[in-house]
């Protein structure tokens, strides 16, 4: 693993809130262009480190954002809640795209990798402002049907930890994480469970939004080069067919670490999107 640091930051998305990042920006000249990194419900900007390190090594600029209700960003208040009800993933997309400007992110195309609700997110900012995305990765089939997207819904849109004074929340999201595939690497289930205790509430708000996003319309209309990667023990596999069924010329590829691919199989991430970046650049 390089020697490089990333680093991490705060940038200002209303008047008294802020969104929490992650960063590395290169100066090397022999590559100028970034990777914006959107992680899954209920993880965090960190899940992206192994992913970051590699590339800022390979002279990208990254960047990882937190979500709101999410890491150590802003939790929203009411009133946005009854935004994001109404505007949908929309909303988020809004609030990562004003936080990228401020950053300078988006004075040229940038690449998007995304993980779970983060491709959701991905496949909204290509396909509503295609003229700043080079390419999008999906890492988890999100394109759904809307009779699929409603029973996600009732399997995923419940607060199943939400604090009790008992605690008992604590061991439900120990032992939710170990069936979603963190239970034989103590250290990432260790912190996917603090991340996951933190952003109970964020959890349903992304979720909500994700499961009434027309994401096959979405998928349809993104005009840029398009790469969706699934382990086949991730709980979105069962959806990776309809891919194709949408967007016959998406790139597709198999990654191994169930919903912790981004963790427990970044090589095989960066050998799918790597081979991705070069038939596309050919």
């Amino acid at each position: 693993m390089p020697s490089l640091s990333i680093r991490k930051a705060y940038v200002d998305v209303f008047d008294d809130q802020q969104l929490h990042y992650r960063y590395f920006v290169s100066s090397e000249k022999r590559n100028n262009s970034t990777i914006v990194f959107l992680h899954k419900s209920a993880s965090s900007s960190v899940s992206f480190e192994r992913l970051m390190l590699h590339y800022a090594n390979q002279g990208f600029s990254c960047y990882a954002l937190d979500m709101p209700g999410f890491g150590n960003s802003f939790d929203p208040t009411g009133e946005q809640a009854n935004e994001m009800e109404a505007e949908g993933t929309a909303w988020f997309t809004k609030i990562f795209l004003s936080a990228l400007e401020r950053l300078g992110v988006t004075k040229a195309k940038f690449h998007i990798i995304g993980h779970h609700s983060g491709a959701a997110l991905a496949t909204q900012i290509a396909a509503d402002h295609p003229h700043l995305v080079a390419s999008i990765c999906q890492i988890g089939a999100t394109t759904i049907g809307h009779e699929e997207r409603q029973r996600m819904r009732e399997r995923f849109l419940v607060p199943f930890n939400e604090p009790v004074e008992d605690g008992s929340h604590l061991e439900k999201t120990w032992k939710y994480l170990g069936t979603m595939g963190a239970s034989d690497d103590l250290q990432l289930r260790q912190r996917e469970v603090i991340d996951h205790i933190r952003a109970w509430r964020g959890r349903m708000l992304i979720y909500g939004a994700v499961w009434n996003q027309d994401a096959e319309r979405l998928f349809e209309s993104v005009r840029c080069p398009i790469l969706v990667l699934c382990a086949r023990d991730d709980v979105l596999w069962e959806h990776m067919g309809n891919v194709k069924v949408v967007r016959p010329d998406a790139d597709t590829g198999i990654v191994l670490g169930a919903n912790f691919s981004v963790d427990l199989d970044w090589e095989g991430v960066v050998r799918e999107w790597d081979s991705f970046q070069a038939r596309h650049r050919e």
